[in-house]
């Protein structure tokens, strides 16, 4: 009976990690307020991170900036991580329930974390979001803290082409979310996010060279080929309910 009772609380005692992935503007925060129990732990880089750039008073709009404060920005980001990894590093060496919030954009990194969770003790979940890519750059446009474009399309990209990754990775301990709103534009039109959201920025940092002109072209046109193509394979989603409801059983299983 001792050992039963032993048993019990340390399947009781047994730690959840819940992982968010998405794009920018995808709303990994509006989410995992809706579907995540408030006693977690929440782990996100760019909470502390525009701390930072709040109280540095270079601002928040990054497609913005000079190069000095970029330089500067960088600089806080760093700090920001360094802050971010302690408070991660604390958290899990409580066994406390954790969610880590973050792009999902090298796999690799995240299933090791994934890995090492799972190693100390926990269950492992992944919340991830989908919007497409004009609501993606729409949303950062209207943020205080917006990304260049360029660098919106790039996360965009290389997360969504880790659905299948994580998936696989996260069995059944995994839901994928679309919020694009009902009015959405779902396509790809290059000349639109051209004029809307690439265009007004101006030009951006130096000059650049011819060969380096031509490296950035041949980027844009393979990143371009691999959005439209990953719209064009749109995944199975799951819908508030189903994911609210798996969750749930995620939280409160004692395996």
């Amino acid at each position: 009976m001792i050992g039963l009772i032993s048993l019990l609380k340390e399947i009781e005692q047994k730690p959840k990690a819940i992982f968010m992935a998405g794009p920018a503007g995808s709303g990994k925060s509006f989410i995992s307020k809706k579907l995540v129990p408030s006693n977690f732990n929440t782990i996100n880089v760019d909470d502390t991170y525009e701390a930072l750039l709040k109280a540095s008073g270079i601002g928040m709009k990054l497609a913005k900036m000079s190069p000095d404060e970029l330089k500067k920005a960088g600089e806080l980001m760093g700090q920001a991580r360094k802050a971010t990894d302690a408070k991660y590093k604390e958290t899990i060496s409580g066994l406390k329930n954790i969610l880590i919030d973050s792009v999902g954009g090298s796999s690799k990194t995240l299933l090791k974390k994934k890995q090492e969770l799972e190693a100390l003790g926990y269950d492992t979940f992944m919340i991830m979001t989908y919007v497409s890519p004009i609501t993606s750059l729409d949303r950062n446009k209207q943020r205080d803290r917006s990304l260049l474009p360029s660098i919106v399309l790039r996360s965009w990209r290389d997360v969504n082409k880790n659905i299948d990754v994580y998936k696989q990775a996260f069995g059944d301990n995994f839901v994928l979310l679309n919020l694009d709103p009902e009015d959405a534009q779902k396509g790809f039109d290059e000349e639109y996010i051209y004029k809307t959201y690439i265009e007004p920025l101006g030009k951006i940092g130096k000059e650049k060279t011819p060969e380096e002109l031509a490296k950035s072209e041949a980027e844009a046109k393979q990143l371009y080929s691999d959005i439209k193509k990953s719209i064009a394979n749109q995944p199975e989603f799951n819908t508030i309910e189903q994911s609210q409801t798996k969750i749930t059983n995620f939280i409160q299983s004692w395996n």
